[in-house]
């Protein structure tokens, strides 16, 4: 042993000082990161000193691994480079250089990983994946919403001395030579050691305590995101609990047999197509879906009062609609919303399926109106190519796009696109040409302006000192709402509109539960004919309810495979939301949550109403296992029949006329 030490210290003098050099300085990246990340989290005051310190040590051994695994080419590099090649003026300059720019990277690196978390409460994920997609909306978004020039000086001035401090000894590696053999030893004890630290390691040991937030900072956000990229498109079988194919579509079949219509028989066998009758006239309205950008139900004065409400507005619109005051979206993205409000298709772990490639002709809301004679339309502000938006909806019923190419120059823009105003004065002029054509229409309209950078035009909504940021930008995005519905009464399609005002997901993710559902509660509205002025609906709902609650509305029979349920028909007892964070997915239900994770995991927690949290149940019960047999059959179910193209789109069949009375 002491042999083999002496080695490891004479070929640590040498060439290969360069890469214990590099793999020294992300360690300390790394540690100083997550000392950061746990003082901004208050985690000592939170969890106590012990959760610090096993968080501490989980982290050290991730941290360990990624720098290991980051400094792998650096070694195979050095190892294969000879001796008078490694000494040469060029190589002296690449091997510099590169030190310089991985110091540079890591300490950037670490600067976006802090805002990330800030953002997120999480280390880099899939949401992390997603956005590198999209350069230059990412990069003008943290260009307008950070101190980039201050970060960059910053971390150029930290760089340059830590080069400053490691010049003598950088230089005396050139002055040692190290023979063939050694550099073959070295590298091949590099990769034992290297396939020995990696094998046992697991994102399980990163859950360290009860808080998600603390698990997160335990994790390494290099670590985190290859996680994620490995799992963007996975299939839920082999990651996932599963149970054998029959019992799962005979579990989801009866949970979505509520509709007091449909019976058990009328379902398709091995699918969710099943025939909905909806009571009442057939009304054909049109169809106007707003999804605004972050706003969290936590933000809207009617949900949630404040001495001074940010959204008075949309309060004021309450007393014209139904309210549902207990709906969460399905994850803390705007695809995830347009997924749910689209398709009404549990939300698939990994990534929405708006950014797969096999989303064509999926059944969808604007593909069923469609075939029922509508315009189909989505009006957005930015650039209708990011996340796939644009593709996945022209591919699933949407004949016409309109994103920011269409706005007039001179249009007050931010980094996501066009502001709110114009959004919504070009969604009425759109509409004005679907209405002139006389067909119905179908319109999803997304805003951008609820967003960092959090800049908005000034004049019609001043920024106020006594408000946040995020807050004044809320009480422009509620004013330029208030103006698109005040003034679309005035249009002559208004009164065969139904519109539904909805958040796309919550401001920011925050909070200790494994599902931090402060950040998915939503607020959704419904207006127009049909719908009870002044009522609040607390049932329990999704956001994947939205198309089979409009077609209840619109009274219009139709063949279904939607996994949502129209709330408007759903007992109170049977309400139940959706929803996915990270590589977990989750069924809510009374009061109790299902969560199903990784290597076939199923966690039952229960909602405290007084934290607004969740906990870990002490114990499972009969309901609580039903629960988790529910969550089960409807992700199994969901992936299953979107893999194997189960979820395409079929245009209803004709009623047959009832048999004559005798």
């Amino acid at each position: 042993m002491k042999k083999v030490l002496l080695q490891l210290r004479s070929a640590l003098g040498s060439r290969y000082f360069l890469a214990a050099a590099l793999a020294g300085i992300y360690m300390a990246v790394f540690l100083l990161t997550r000392l950061i990340l746990l003082g901004v989290q208050h985690a000592v005051a939170r969890n106590g000193f012990v959760a610090v310190l096993a968080t501490l040590g989980a982290g050290e051994v991730f941290d360990a691994v990624v720098a290991l695994w980051m400094v792998a080419p650096l070694v195979l590099y050095l190892s294969l480079l000879p001796e008078h090649w490694f000494k040469g003026r060029i190589q002296r300059f690449v091997l510099w250089s590169g030190l310089a720019v991985a110091t540079f990277s890591a300490l950037f690196t670490a600067a976006i990983e802090y805002y990330f978390f800030e953002e997120f409460n999480s280390r880099f994920n899939f949401v992390a994946v997603d956005y590198l997609a999209y350069p230059t909306e990412v990069a003008d978004n943290v260009w307008q919403s950070y101190h980039v020039a201050l970060v960059f000086t910053l971390v150029v001035s930290i760089t340059g001395t830590v080069l400053f401090l490691l010049r003598r000894p950088v230089r005396e590696t050139w002055q040692r030579a190290t023979p063939p053999l050694r550099r073959l030893a070295f590298v091949a004890g590099f990769a034992v050691v290297l396939a020995g630290v990696t094998w046992p390691v697991s994102p399980a040991l990163a859950h360290v305590s009860e808080d998600r937030a603390l698990n997160e900072i335990a994790v390494n956000g290099y670590y985190s995101f290859f996680m994620a990229l490995l799992g963007k498109d996975a299939p839920y079988e082999g990651l996932y609990a599963t149970r054998p194919q029959p019992a799962v579509m005979a579990r989801v079949q009866r949970l979505l047999g509520m509709e007091k219509s449909v019976v058990p028989a009328s379902f398709t066998a091995g699918s969710t197509l099943r025939k909905i009758d909806n009571p009442g006239p057939s009304r054909r309205l049109n169809v106007v879906v707003v999804l605004e950008e972050s706003l969290g139900s936590e933000l809207v004065g009617a949900l949630h009062p404040r001495p001074e409400s940010l959204t008075p507005r949309f309060d004021a619109l309450t007393a014209e609609g139904t309210l549902l005051t207990h709906a969460f979206s399905t994850g803390n993205r705007t695809v995830r919303a347009i997924e749910a409000t689209t398709s009404s298709l549990p939300p698939l772990p990994g990534e929405s399926i708006v950014r797969r490639d096999k989303s064509v002709g999926l059944f969808t809301l604007p593909s069923l109106l469609a075939s029922q004679g509508y315009q189909t339309m989505f009006v957005y502000g930015g650039r209708a190519l990011f996340d796939g938006m644009g593709t996945y909806l022209q591919r699933n019923g949407v004949d016409r796009l309109v994103d920011q190419s269409s706005y007039p120059e001179g249009t007050f823009t931010t980094a996501w696109g066009a502001c709110d105003e114009a959004i919504f004065t070009k969604a009425l002029e759109v509409m004005d040409e679907s209405h002139a054509a006389g067909k119905p229409f179908y319109s999803l309209v997304l805003s951008v302006s609820n967003h960092r950078p959090f800049t908005f035009p000034q004049g019609h909504v001043k920024e106020e000192k006594r408000f946040h940021r995020r807050e004044n930008v809320v009480r422009y995005a509620d004013w330029a709402l208030g103006q698109f519905m005040a003034q679309a009464k005035s249009h002559a399609f208004y009164r065969d509109t139904l519109f539904v005002l909805m958040g796309d997901h919550g401001a920011r993710v925050y909070g200790a539960s494994e599902i931090p559902l402060p950040s998915y509660e939503v607020p959704i509205l419904f207006i127009g004919p049909g719908v009870p002025a002044g009522s609040r609906l607390d049932t329990l709902a999704s956001s994947l309810d939205v198309p089979p609650t409009i077609l209840g509305i619109l009274g219009l029979d139709y063949d279904s495979k939607f996994f949502g349920h129209d709330v408007f028909r759903t007992p109170p007892e049977e309400g139940r939301a959706l929803m996915t964070h990270g590589s977990e997915i989750a069924l809510m239900r009374g009061g109790r949550i299902a969560v199903l994770g990784l290597r076939e995991s199923a966690t039952l927690y229960e909602l405290d109403t007084a934290k607004d949290e969740i906990e870990k149940a002490k114990s499972v019960d009969a309901a609580g296992r039903e629960l988790i047999e529910d969550a089960i059959a409807y992700y199994n179910a969901a992936d299953r029949l979107y893999r194997n193209g189960g979820f395409g789109f079929i245009p209803s069949s004709p009623r047959q006329p009832a048999p004559a009375a005798d």
